[in-house]
């Protein structure tokens, strides 16, 4: 196997994945790369989804392969979002070379890595709105409450939370989504952690799908590798009361 890609992709799969998880499992096919993760609490998902159009290089036989993440984000310390870098198999290694620099690093034993069961959601409404008002009503949300709701109704997307005496609500007007679709308004609440998280390991995405329901969970789309990939993430309800 040998592959070769831009830095910056890279980087932002890898930390996509570390929002969730210190390991993984990646699987190459002829038609690219895709990893699923869950966190040890099973309270969120991540699934990756990566075209091997996002590759420079892309020399595959179908394998799976278990990764250190904690060790591929220490080797691209070691380099600018500018570069590239080659990665090959050799035996139980992973090479990485980046300019003049090689790097080698053990695989993980794949048996030990499992690979979640991604749920069928269907959810009955839809929001697209770009990705910085999104991260603008989490961060707004952080320092009041560890909760955060999500509302869609047919003519808006809102986001709120309340604390012992603050509050913070976005609201988000039709026209001023790039789409919405919702027959009767729908609302949950989630932990603000996880999506402070999502938000700052996302690089290069404009615009954020979210599908909610009713105490369901959320499912949220986005592009990851300047768009030659995509990135899915459920994250479970808190539910009002508990």
């Amino acid at each position: 196997m040998r592959v070769k890609m831009n830095v910056k992709d890279l980087k932002e799969i890898t930390n996509l994945l570390l929002t969730l998880v210190s390991e993984a499992k990646f699987e190459f096919g002829a038609e690219g790369m895709s990893v699923k993760a869950v966190d040890p609490a099973h309270v969120a998902m991540i699934v990756l989804d990566i075209s091997k159009d996002a590759f420079l290089e892309y020399e595959v036989e179908e394998e799976q392969l278990g990764v250190d993440l904690d060790k591929i984000k220490d080797i691209l310390k070691l380099a600018s979002s500018g570069e590239l870098v080659e990665i090959s198999k050799d035996g139980n290694k992973l090479t990485f070379m980046i300019g003049n620099l090689t790097r080698s690093m053990p695989l993980i034993d794949t048996s030990a890595l499992s690979v979640p069961r991604v749920p069928n959601l269907v959810l009955p409404a839809k929001v697209v709105l770009p990705i910085s008002e999104f991260e603008y009503g989490i961060k707004a949300a952080e320092s009041i409450s560890d909760n955060i709701t999500f509302k869609v109704t047919p003519s808006e997307f809102e986001m709120y939370t309340e604390g012992d005496e603050d509050s913070a609500r976005l609201s988000i007007p039709k026209d001023m989504l790039k789409e919405i679709s919702c027959e009767e308004p729908v609302k949950s609440m989630y932990p603000v952690d996880y999506l402070l998280k999502l938000v700052k390991a996302m690089d290069s995405a404009d615009y954020l799908t979210i599908y909610l329901g009713t105490d369901y969970p959320v499912k949220m789309e986005f592009d990851v590798a300047a768009g030659k990939g995509k990135g899915y993430y459920l994250l479970a309800p808190r539910i009002e009361g508990e």
